[in-house]
């Protein structure tokens, strides 16, 4: 129990904590560039990671029964903000083939890369859903209670599994569809991959799609995971849950982490900025 404990305290630190360094390197770093709903899929993978720290912030893991409004928030959170997690993956899907149709095909109709409903509508949906558990939870007081393993709290019967593994499946399916049509794209145009590259700020680029791709896999395999979670009486629960700690946080920085990042944090290596100045005063001189 201590051990897995530990353990998932631990995953959940290393994940909230290089979710937010992550996203400071990108915003700090002039030569990093990311779509907007990049940075909402590691900002919700830190609200994730967060929430399921609430009690170990509070040290209620262990002991007396946590304090109701805790327990209430940190059992609405951990079921919206995995939700959010997803829709943010969807959306990130979606802006992703939209920038590539942009700089493949140059289109730019209604619903374009830089929408700002595609990201502020996954907000709005963590809000909504963020709302939704928290009435139940005020309504239905006895459902919110410590797991048996005293790692966190939830609400009992799965009122919280199923939301999760539905528009968990629904999300990773829109994905692999938005992800298959992008690859078809870039591979159909390879020659040029280069170009799209560059055209984007390194928004464009087949590593984004492998990551992409990576991140929806491991998605569906933790959101394969929760079906565990309504199987009564199974042996070894804790584990099942560091498992899914595990795969969750691992998850984020699949996504987040590259070499932009590596080579951000890499500060006592100069870019040789000189020599692309003087390129730069050549070409000009000779237009």
């Amino acid at each position: 129990m201590a051990g897995n404990a530990l353990a998932f305290n631990t995953i959940e630190i290393v994940g909230l904590s290089g979710a937010l360094i992550i996203i400071l390197t990108a915003i700090l770093s002039s030569s990093i560039h990311r779509l907007s709903t990049w940075y909402l899929i590691l900002g919700s993978g830190a609200v994730y990671s967060f929430s399921m720290l609430l009690l170990a912030m509070t040290h209620e893991q262990t002991g007396p029964e946590p304090q109701f409004l805790v327990c209430l928030v940190q059992g609405a959170l951990i079921y919206s903000s995995p939700i959010w997690l997803m829709s943010t993956s969807f959306a990130f899907a979606i802006q992703f083939h939209l920038t590539v149709l942009y700089h493949v095909e140059g289109y730019a109709g209604r619903i374009h890369r830089d929408s700002k409903w595609l990201p502020f509508s996954t907000v709005i949906f963590f809000f909504g859903f963020t709302v939704v558990f928290l009435v139940t939870g005020i309504v239905q007081p006895h459902t919110v209670q410590r797991n048996a393993e005293q790692l966190y709290c939830h609400f009992t019967s799965n009122i919280g599994v199923y939301p999760v593994s539905i528009f968990g499946v629904a999300f990773a399916a829109g994905s692999a569809v938005c992800e298959f049509k992008s690859g078809m794209l870039l591979y159909r145009h390879w020659k040029y991959k280069n170009d799209f590259y560059h055209q984007s700020n390194g928004q464009v680029s087949i590593g984004v799609m492998i990551r992409l791709a990576s991140f929806s896999l491991v998605s569906m395999l933790s959101v394969a995971s929760c079906t565990l979670y309504i199987i009564p009486s199974l042996k070894n629960f804790g584990d099942v849950i560091v498992y899914n700690a595990f795969m969750s946080n691992v998850d984020v920085l699949i996504l987040g982490l590259n070499m932009s990042i590596i080579q951000a944090w890499m500060f006592w290596k100069k870019k040789p900025a000189t020599k692309i100045a003087i390129q730069v005063e050549v070409e000009q001189s000779q237009s």
